[in-house]
């Protein structure tokens, strides 16, 4: 089964909600697609139990002292995004995808690791430091969608919503498109009835409807990455047992911008009267014909954090390798803007409107999963290797919670979204394996291969209704659940990743590693707008019992990195 990830426009007209803050942001900002350097891309990123490698520190912080000689590395790269996008007005029947694609360089890994000699120890060969940023999510995602629509509106979506609020009551989405022109009231003065500008109201004034064909487009576009820095220690014992720390402290930057628009084909067909008072308080009727409107949604966020992570690494043999690492939850400081915007045109050029909100704005803190990493590798020096990873995230621990002035984390304010993270987030699997042959001392040819599941849980309520994240509306009536709520189950969405590379030692101190990754992720279905929030109807008053326009969104990305690196 499929859930429907609805327009973060839409969520706030329906919730009036102070921010952006969901569950998937949570989810978002807290998942991994590993980057670092080129080896350990080509290799599936399965370098638990190898490590030396800096791409290697972020999966175990052991590895960095695996190797007797400084390394410094530098890995630029291009990223490609392919996305193709279907469109369903009446969320049934697609429209052929449109394909965008979308190139970005990239410098997903940097880093210097140094080694330090302990001569008085007779347990601990050295000891090693570094520093070293290893990229481990990249957002970028262009997707386009269009069809055409004649039996609802994304105007009167917004008319829908703003039902029984006053205007100067109304939240900064509704009232974004009310001050557009993009709908008004009808009825009674004072009524708080509302119909979209594309709508036409019956002569008795009872219900609204869409009176001809809209040609509908919609842009879902997503950028920004997330990147860890690592202050890594670590300590060989003996050429047979490995450990270190990590102090890692990542930065992310995510932007996410949601523009809808349609247009009349035939504007005769979409009629429109303004009414006014003139000066003795006459009521002025005025006609015109709607043309066109666009709705634009631009969301960023910012975030600093700050994590501890331990592993190690056993040689239980000279060519069998176990690897193991614990990383605490990351506590973040999140930063978010976001802002709405809207315009209407219509035949008489008077009437366009256009309009801004203020700038919302929040800030809180973050924790995000703690993550287990186990590896096991077998090596045969001079000839290749074989290595397998498994990884274990918690989605379930995802918290929001606001810090006061003196540092003490506040989470009175977030209980309802932290209860839904906890009861439809869970446990994320993730499987990694590497090869790599050596065909002559100087070269490597690699291969990889992992797979993610998805930490999203649904659950059966008494009935055996499916209840999702959305059903409960992210920070929705979550008591009235539990009670109903019986037995849980995963979505089954899993993202595949593909990769190879070749790498080059030369006898002196350089080396130089390619890497290609194809990356595929699940279909996402997204609704730009939800036309639940009433009875769409026909121009004789008849149900028409359609649902909302849908989307699958199906995204695919290609990595090419290149690594550069010197031994000291």
């Amino acid at each position: 089964m499929k859930r429907i990830f609805i327009s973060t426009i839409l969520m706030l007209s329906l919730a009036f909600a102070a921010g952006a803050q969901n569950m998937y942001d949570g989810h978002t900002m807290s998942r991994n697609n590993y980057y670092g350097t080129a080896r350990s891309v080509a290799l599936g990123n399965a370098v638990t139990a190898l490590g030396g490698d800096l791409g290697s520190v972020t999966f175990n912080p052991a590895g960095s002292a695996v190797n007797s000689y400084w390394q410094f590395t530098v890995t630029p790269g291009l990223l490609f995004s392919g996305v193709k996008t279907a469109y369903a007005a009446d969320g049934v029947n697609f429209a052929d995808p449109i394909k965008e694609n979308h190139t970005k360089f990239v410098m997903p890994n940097i880093g210097l690791m140094m080694v330090f000699e302990t001569y008085d120890s007779d347990w601990l060969n050295w000891a090693t430091f570094g520093v070293v940023a290893n990229t481990t999510n990249n957002y970028l995602s262009y997707s386009t969608a269009r069809g055409t629509n004649s039996s609802t509106s994304y105007l009167g979506n917004l008319a829908a919503g703003a039902a029984g609020v006053a205007p100067n009551d109304m939240g900064r989405l509704l009232w974004t498109g009310y001050d557009a022109n993009q709908f008004g009231e009808y009825g009674a003065e004072g009524s708080n009835r509302y119909a979209g500008s594309n709508e036409r109201v019956n002569e008795r004034e009872t219900y609204s409807y869409v009176p001809g064909t809209l040609d509908q487009a919609s842009a879902l576009n997503t950028y920004g990455s997330k990147t860890d820095i690592a202050w890594n220690f670590a300590f060989n014992v003996q050429d047979s047992f490995y450990f270190g720390f990590n102090l890692g402290t990542p930065t992310l930057r995510y932007s996410r911008q949601e523009v809808f628009s349609e247009s009349a084909q035939q504007p005769s067909a979409f009629p429109i009267i303004f009414t006014s008072k003139d000066k003795d308080g006459t009521e002025l009727r005025e006609a015109t014909n709607y043309l066109s409107s666009t709705n634009g949604y631009r969301y960023n966020a910012s975030g600093v954090g700050i994590y501890g992570q331990f592993g190690i690494i056993y040689l239980p043999t000279k060519n069998l390798r176990l690897g193991a690492s614990f990383q605490s939850p990351t506590l973040y400081s999140i930063n978010e803007e976001w802002r709405y915007t809207a315009s209407t045109s219509f035949e008489d050029r008077k009437f366009n409107g256009s309009a801004m909100s203020s700038l919302g704005e929040a800030s809180y803190s973050l924790r995000t999963p703690y993550i287990v990493d186990a590896g096991i590798a077998w090596t045969a020096p001079g000839l290749g290797l074989l290595s397998v990873d498994y990884e274990m995230t918690d989605y379930s621990v995802i918290k929001y919670s606001d810090a006061d002035r003196y540092g003490y984390h506040l989470d009175d304010g977030w209980a309802q979204l932290n209860h839904v993270n906890r009861t439809f987030g869970g446990l994320s699997h993730s499987l990694r394996a590497g090869l790599e042959v050596k065909p002559i001392p100087e070269l490597a040819l690699r291969a990889g291969y992992s797979f993610v599941t998805s930490p999203e849980k649904y659950w059966l309520d008494e009935r055996g209704t499916v209840i999702t994240a959305e059903t409960v509306g992210f920070k929705g009536e979550t008591d009235v659940f539990d009670q109903n709520l019986v037995s849980g189950h995963y979505f089954k969405d899993l993202t595949h990743a593909f990769s190879f590379g070749i790498g080059y030692s030369s006898p002196g101190s350089f080396f130089a590693d390619l890497a290609v990754r194809t990356t595929s992720y699940p279909v996402q279905n997204y609704a730009p707008y939800y036309y639940g929030a009433y009875d769409a109807k026909d121009n004789a008053g008849r149900s028409l019992g359609v649902g909302a326009p849908l989307e699958t969104i199906k995204r695919g990305v290609w990595d090419v990195l290149v690594t550069i690196g010197w031994r000291l």
